[in-house]
C-alpha cells in the first residue's frame, strides 16, 4: 500500500481555565494535526503538540517535517514503516516531538488496512477501559477544592495535584482538596521539580497522611541522588518523569533506586517505538510504567489508550484524559465516561478528525 499525499493542519486549543504548574503557565495548546493518504484512498490520521514555552517551534518544525516527509514517504509502502521512520529521525533529529504524529499516522494507516484496532495490531489487547487520573492544575485552595469536587462528580476516583509553591502553601492546598472530595479518592502530587531531597521529603512527610500514595519528579530532573534520598525516605511511590527520557535514563534511575516508577508519554519519548523501548528497560530493571499526559488533542490520548492497551507492564489509572480541559479539537470518537475511558474498538486508532 504505498502512499501518495501527506497534509498538515496547524491548530490551537483554548484552555477553559489558566493552566499552572511549579514550571510553566499556560491559556492554549498548539496542536497540529497530519493526514496521510494511501493509493487506495485510505487515510492515517495523527497529531502532536508542543509545549507552551516551546510554542515558536511549532510552524518551523510543521515545515521542516513537511519537507523531509514528502521526500521519503511519497510512493513507499506502509510497510517499509521502520525504515521510513529511520530515515526521518535522522533527518529531523530537533523535532522528536513533530515526528510523533507522521509516526502515528503510519501505524494508523497500517492498523486500518489490516481492518483492526492499533491495540491489536501492535501486538496485544490487555485493557479494553482505562480508568483515568485527573490532573488539578494550581490555584487558590478554594479554586482547587472546587475544581477537585467537580471532578468527582463527573466520577473521576484519581486525582493528580500540581504542587510546588512552598511547603505551608502546598500543605494548605492538598487539604482544601482533600477536603472538598472526602476519602473516595486516591491521590498523586506532582512538583514538576520544584525542591531540593529535603524540602520535598519534609513536604511528602506532611501530605502522606492526606492520602498521598504517589508523588512525581519531587526533585530535578537531574538531581538523581537526591530523588533517591526521597524515595528512601517516603511512603509514597516515586515516579520519575522529566528525569527519564530515553531507555539509557532507565538505568540510572533503577541503579540508584531514585523511584519505584517511571513516566511514559508518546510525545516526551518520541512516540511509540522509543515509547515501548523504555518500557522493556523498565521491565528489564523491575520499574513500572505509567502513561502520562498533558494538555493536548484527542488523536494523542486515543493513541496513548492504545499504548496502554497493547503494552504489558504499564499500570493504570493514566493520564489521558485532559483534552477535557480544552476547546476546538476537531477529534471525535473519544470520550470519558464516569472517570474512565473504553480503549477504541474500530479500525487504527478508531477516531475521526473533523
Amino acid at each position: 500500500m504505498k502512499l501518495s499525499t501527506i497534509r498538515f493542519f496547524p491548530h490551537r486549543l483554548k484552555r477553559k481555565h489558566r493552566w499552572q504548574t511549579a514550571s510553566y503557565t499556560a491559556d492554549s495548546v498548539q496542536v497540529f494535526y497530519v493526514k496521510l493518504q494511501a493509493e487506495d484512498g485510505l487515510t492515517g490520521l495523527g497529531a502532536a503538540s508542543v509545549m507552551p514555552k516551546q510554542d515558536a517551534t511549532l510552524m518551523p518544525g510543521i515545515d521542516a517535517l513537511e519537507s523531509a516527509a514528502g521526500k521519503i514517504l511519497i510512493g513507499r509502502d506502509v510497510s517499509e514503516f521502520d525504515g521510513l521512520m529511520a530515515q526521518l529521525d535522522s533527518q529531523l533529529p530537533t523535532y522528536p516531538r513533530h515526528l510523533v504524529a507522521v509516526e502515528m499516522a503510519l501505524l494508523d494507516l497500517a492498523a486500518k488496512a489490516a481492518k483492526s484496532p492499533l491495540s491489536t495490531f501492535l501486538g496485544g489487547r490487555y485493557y479494553e477501559t482505562i480508568p483515568v487520573l485527573k490532573m488539578l492544575g494550581m490555584g487558590s485552595p478554594d479554586f482547587m477544592a472546587a475544581r477537585a469536587a467537580q471532578f468527582v462528580k463527573q466520577g473521576y476516583r484519581f486525582l493528580k495535584v500540581k504542587l510546588g509553591a512552598g511547603s505551608a502553601t502546598d500543605l494548605e492546598r492538598f487539604k482544601a482538596v482533600r477536603q472538598a472530595v472526602g476519602g473516595a479518592v486516591s491521590f498523586t502530587a506532582d512538583f514538576n521539580g520544584a525542591y531540593d531531597a529535603a524540602t520535598a521529603i519534609r513536604i511528602i512527610d506532611q501530605l502522606t497522611p492526606e492520602g498521598l500514595i504517589m508523588v512525581e519528579q519531587p526533585v530535578a530532573a537531574e538531581d538523581i541522588e537526591g530523588m533517591a534520598a526521597v524515595n528512601k525516605s517516603v511512603t509514597p511511590l516515586v515516579l520519575a518523569d522529566q528525569s527519564v527520557n530515553a531507555p539509557e535514563d532507565v538505568a540510572k534511575i533503577a541503579n540508584t533506586g531514585a523511584a519505584n516508577a517511571v513516566s511514559i508519554k508518546l510525545l516526551k519519548l518520541g512516540g511509540f517505538r522509543k515509547s515501548r523501548a523504555v518500557v522493556r528497560a523498565c521491565q528489564a530493571a523491575g520499574l513500572a510504567c505509567h502513561v502520562g499526559g498533558t494538555g493536548t488533542t484527542k488523536l494523542v490520548e486515543a493513541a496513548q489508550a492504545h499504548l496502554i492497551s497493547a503494552t504489558p507492564g504499564i499500570i493504570v489509572p493514566a493520564e489521558i484524559a485532559e483534552f477535557e480541559e480544552l476547546e476546538g479539537d476537531r477529534v471525535q470518537g473519544f470520550e470519558v465516561v464516569n472517570g474512565a475511558i473504553a480503549v477504541p474498538t474500530g479500525p487504527g486508532l478508531g477516531v475521526s478528525l473533523l
